[in-house]
């Protein structure tokens, strides 16, 4: 099966999409983030790109919080250089699961030369209780991007609190609906206005569909794929195999590979 189809993306949206992809990336300063692991970097171009938006999505334990902790370091070496004579904080992460941890940080952090106070100074640490609380923080958050130099955007997970609002009976599907929806312009806006690097972790529900090798989709897929179209699926495979999967990029091809999550992160397959 089509893997636009699977996502649920026309062919129109695809054309929108690079159009606003070209515009946006004609006038600004190109920045790659890469997680300095081969194959996983060659799946993404040689990593994220600033201007991007990236939805990575998969089950539990296939190593999005790990990604996660792991960037903010990465971003700490091939960023900070670029950003130590504007200001400390250029990592901007939103917890919405409270599952950021500054140990973490401290572990990946141990094997390098840097000092683990800068790095976590360098990270502005949102804790998000609720969608009502993301969407404040979200608007508040304007004034500490560094204007005209962009910065790292993480958020784990977009659609956490999406989800509850969907089970909770006091809320209308309407009222949630809009409110996801004005989280994910302000993020398109932001990306755009900032040339950030924003990479939006997502919980999934399942693929019912027989014939499809994707068997999970981001919750609330038909919302974000109304913005974003760089889809990352984190999967896990049999004995233990876990794969990143590029499921759908404006402008490269659908690629797979094997990686490996270890004490020092994410790292490509080893056998």
């Amino acid at each position: 099966m089509d893997i636009h189809k699977i996502l649920e993306i026309k062919q129109q949206q695809i054309k929108d999409f690079n159009e606003i992809y070209k515009s946006r990336n004609q006038k600004k300063h190109k920045i790659i983030l890469p997680l300095d692991q081969r194959n996983f970097d060659d799946v993404l171009d040689g990593g994220f790109h600033s201007g991007i938006e990236y939805v990575i999505f998969g089950p539990n334990k296939a190593g999005k919080t790990q990604l996660c902790h792991q960037l903010c370091v990465q971003a700490y070496k091939h960023l900070n250089k670029i950003f130590k004579l504007k200001k400390t904080k250029f990592i901007y992460y939103f917890d919405t699961e409270n599952t950021f941890r500054p140990e973490r940080i401290e572990e990946l952090v141990a094997p390098t030369e840097f000092e683990i106070d800068r790095v976590l100074k360098s990270i502005l640490i949102s804790k998000i209780m609720s969608n009502s609380a993301l969407l404040l923080a979200l608007k508040d958050f304007e004034k500490f991007i560094i204007k005209d130099m962009g910065g790292i955007l993480i958020i784990d997970t977009i659609n956490n609190h999406f989800r509850s609002d969907l089970s909770n009976n006091n809320i209308i599907f309407q009222k949630a609906k809009n409110r996801f929806l004005n989280i994910l312009k302000i993020i398109d806006e932001f990306t755009n206005k900032y040339n950030l690097i924003t990479i939006l972790m997502a919980q999934i529900a399942s693929n019912f569909s027989r014939d499809t090798i994707i068997r999970e989709l981001p919750v609330g897929n038909q919302f974000l794929n109304q913005f974003f179209s760089e889809y990352i699926y984190l999967s896990k495979g049999n004995k233990e195999k876990n794969y990143i999967h590029l499921v759908n990029s404006l402008n490269h091809p659908e690629k797979k590979v094997l990686y490996n999550i270890t004490k020092n992160g994410i790292q490509d397959y080893k056998i």
